[in-house]
């Protein structure tokens, strides 16, 4: 029977084990050992330490020069510190910006000089722009822009605000309506000289006299939104 020897023992582990060994021990692995350990040791801050004296029974005192130059470091660290928690502390306390609503002011210019731009916009129901715009959506839209009054995009809606007004009376900016049977299907703005701009099926934005048969025989009321 053959003896055991202790260096059976480490021998019998390598054979058991020679792939871990392989790996343990590749150049691969321990250059990533290394760089790890070194990464590790310069993370790490090693505090200042004299050598020991045994006549004095404790470790010998910093040097003035180095004592002066740890302080300094230390107060500069709290500073830092410091400075950082005060603009932490002004960022909570200043208010977030919010967004403010933007009022139009109303435009002091006459309705007929503030609708040129208008005229001759092309008819499109449903529509609100320059691009294309109905009666009551051409309507909105002077109101909106040059008296900041926000109206329905509807005719018949818009006959229901407002203050009733005869047409003795009619001023420059009123709303008059126009309609049939049925009701109100049409409105737009009073101008000077008895005239009133609207946005019509056959010609678009356009300025009408109020006298004109086919208007006039289907005028049905005015509504007044400026108060003076």
């Amino acid at each position: 029977m053959r003896r055991f020897y202790p260096i059976d023992l480490p021998l019998n582990v390598l054979k058991r084990n020679q792939s871990i060994f392989c790996l343990l021990f590749s150049p691969s692995f321990l250059k990533k050992g290394l760089i790890y350990s070194v990464l590790f040791l310069s993370a790490c801050t090693m505090p200042l330490r004299t050598g020991y004296d045994r006549k004095i029974g404790d470790y010998k005192p910093l040097p003035q020069s180095e004592v002066s130059t740890v302080a300094a470091s230390s107060t500069k660290v709290t500073e830092e510190k410091n400075e950082e928690t005060k603009t932490e502390i002004i960022k909570e306390k200043t208010p977030k910006p919010t967004k403010e609503k933007t009022t139009q002011v109303a435009n002091n210019s006459s309705f007929e000089e503030f609708i040129k731009p208008w005229i001759g916009t092309r008819y499109k129901f449903g529509g609100s722009s320059r691009s294309g715009t109905d009666c009551s959506g051409y309507v909105m839209q002077i109101y909106k822009t040059k008296l900041n009054i926000a109206l329905p995009h509807n005719a018949a809606s818009m006959f229901k605000m407002g203050s009733a007004v005869k047409a003795a009376d009619l001023k420059e900016g009123d709303l008059v309506f126009f309609g049939n049977v049925w009701g109100i299907n049409h409105v737009g703005i009073y101008l000077s000289k008895n005239r009133f701009t609207h946005a019509s099926s056959s010609q678009g934005v356009t300025i009408t006299p109020m006298e004109m048969d086919y208007w006039n025989s289907r005028y049905k009321g005015a509504r007044r939104f400026i108060n003076e």
